[in-house]
């Protein structure tokens, strides 16, 4: 039951449809975001604060706060993995106490299975899509994950759990500016029904191409501006936002200093054009989960360019590829040149990493879906993730460099512009 005089803002809806209460703002009313709500509890919704600052609220973000050290301090270093220029650190479990098993549907899975739908609103609407599941089980999105399909292809704007049998809208960001209708066959991703389904069944062959399938992880450089934009909206009580002008910028920008070409703009020609597509296999090949492993930190010859971890390893090997390919994706836009400049750099800025993530600030927000949204701020490492049941879905962690020199994946930005030079050049 609601609380009295408190509208629910989470724009949920039940699995049939209905809103999931009947208060004065309805179900993704635009003057909703970003502000605190009650939610539902009807068909297992899980409680969560109205506010943060209330006693609860408090309560809600130590324990979330907690969990995010508990498993940053719980885990160590295992043997690097090298491909070329590109080191994986594997970060493993110091004891059994750090890793759970969630039983949570990673999004892949669970569209292979056909137990969730993404797709397009009755309304269409850039910033959010919808998800339905009838997974048993609640389902993972991963922060700067891609969907492709419907009017436009978008990345998950936050690591979001879907509650088991329910439908909820999703916060995203177009990574392809120069869309907005169905895929046709002459388009960048393939359609999702063909002409004699339509025929058969107008309905569900438009149902069909505005459904989303799941692809590639955005690249590391897009997923920190992405993820440092949507820290910036939390904070300002803007909601789960990004800064899609920036984003935009940054997909353009990446693409014209890599000479890959795209008519709609996507973003995903980076992953799929037949020479890096190849590259990119090797490198990923190169770069196997070893048993054990709950996520790993990413090196670009000696310079930090992030890490991802996890405290369900089945979680962390569901992902395992499809993160490291977003970080071998930086490894072949700075340029091949192997382990040329490692030397004993390796092995202390992963290091120096954890413990500015250990010393941060970490702000707990109201999640979308299932959990707590964590964000960590300091002044050198910047992070994002989502915490339930005591236990950290995702995090993902990156580097804050300041002013300060520079390592090749900065110096190729300076060479394209970069999302610095990107913002600038939408005003």
């Amino acid at each position: 039951m609601l609380r009295t005089g408190v509208v629910c803002l989470h724009r949920y809806q039940l699995a049939d449809g209905r809103a999931c209460c009947a208060q004065a703002l309805p179900v993704g009313d635009r003057r909703s975001y970003g502000a605190p709500g009650a939610r539902c509890r009807e068909k297992g919704w899980q409680d969560v604060p109205d506010s943060l600052s209330s006693e609860n609220g408090v309560d809600d973000s130590n324990a979330a706060a907690t969990a995010v050290r508990e498993l940053l301090e719980g885990v160590r270093q295992g043997e690097p993995l090298q491909a070329g220029a590109l080191t994986l650190i594997p970060l493993v479990a110091a004891s059994e106490q750090v890793t759970r098993q969630t039983g949570y549907l990673p999004l892949e899975e669970a569209l292979r299975h056909k137990l969730v739908v993404i797709a397009e609103q009755a309304r269409a609407q850039v910033p959010e899509l919808l998800a339905t599941s009838t997974a048993e089980v609640p389902v993972v999105l991963v922060g700067g994950e891609q969907v492709v399909g419907g009017l436009q292809n978008r990345v998950l704007n936050t690591t979001i759990l879907i509650a088991a049998l329910s439908t909820l809208q999703i916060p995203v960001t177009c990574v392809e500016a120069g869309r907005w209708h169905e895929e046709r066959a002459s388009d960048d991703a393939p359609t999702g029904s063909g002409p004699a389904e339509d025929m058969l069944d107008p309905d569900a062959g438009h149902a069909a191409r505005r459904a989303f399938t799941a692809d590639e992880a955005a690249y590391a450089t897009l997923r920190k501006l992405h993820a440092k934009s949507v820290t910036g909206s939390l904070s300002s009580g803007g909601g789960h936002r990004s800064d899609q002008g920036a984003v935009w910028g940054e997909v353009a920008h990446r693409m014209a200093f890599t000479g890959s070409y795209s008519p709609s703009g996507a973003m995903h020609t980076l992953y799929k054009t037949p020479e890096r597509a190849n590259k990119l296999k090797d490198t990923v090949e190169a770069l196997r989960r070893p048993e054990g492993a709950l996520g790993f930190v990413a090196v670009l010859r000696s310079h930090v360019l992030g890490a991802e971890l996890f405290a369900d390893e089945a979680l962390a090997d569901a992902y395992w590829q499809k993160l490291v390919r977003s970080y071998a994706v930086e490894a072949l836009d700075a340029g091949e040149r192997g382990g040329d400049d490692q030397g004993e750099s390796i092995g202390f800025g992963e290091t120096r990493l954890l413990e500015e993530a250990l010393a941060a600030a970490v702000q707990v927000h109201p999640s979308p879906g299932l959990g707590a949204d964590a964000r960590l701020v300091g002044s050198r490492v910047s992070g994002a993730g989502l915490v339930h049941d005591g236990a950290v879905v995702h995090l993902s962690l990156f580097p804050e460099d300041g002013d300060s020199g520079g390592g090749p994946l900065q110096r190729t930005q300076r060479r394209y512009g970069g999302h610095r030079q990107a913002s600038t050049d939408d005003e």
